[in-house]
């Protein structure tokens, strides 16, 4: 199986485990009245991120597939436009999932 292949799978993987536990805190907010706040914020970001593994190259490839010299560009830098488009996606469905579940405790 190659990296790509991996990485894919993996995105997949990641995606599940993410909406499984958002999906468990939706029925604690339901059932309960409560929920994991942190849960709440971390998890439908994350599921975001999986699904984005599964359908995109990581920044880092998708930089190496155009032909980019990457050896000056560290961290943040590393970051491609549709990477940072992904991670405000990510935060917004946090943000949202959040506020969506506060608005249903009592």
């Amino acid at each position: 199986m190659g990296f790509r292949r991996r990485q894919q799978v993996g995105g997949c993987g990641i995606a599940l485990v993410a909406a499984c536990l958002t999906g468990w805190n939706w029925y604690i907010v339901v059932t309960r009245g409560y929920f994991y706040r942190r849960v709440g914020l971390f998890f439908p970001a994350v599921f975001i991120l999986g699904i984005a593994f599964a359908l995109f190259p990581g920044y880092k490839e998708e930089r190496l597939a155009r032909g980019e010299d990457i050896s000056k560009l560290h961290g943040w830098r590393l970051i491609t436009p549709r990477w940072w488009v992904i991670l405000a996606l990510a935060l917004a469905a946090a943000a949202a999932n959040t506020v969506l579940m506060a608005s249903r405790q009592p």
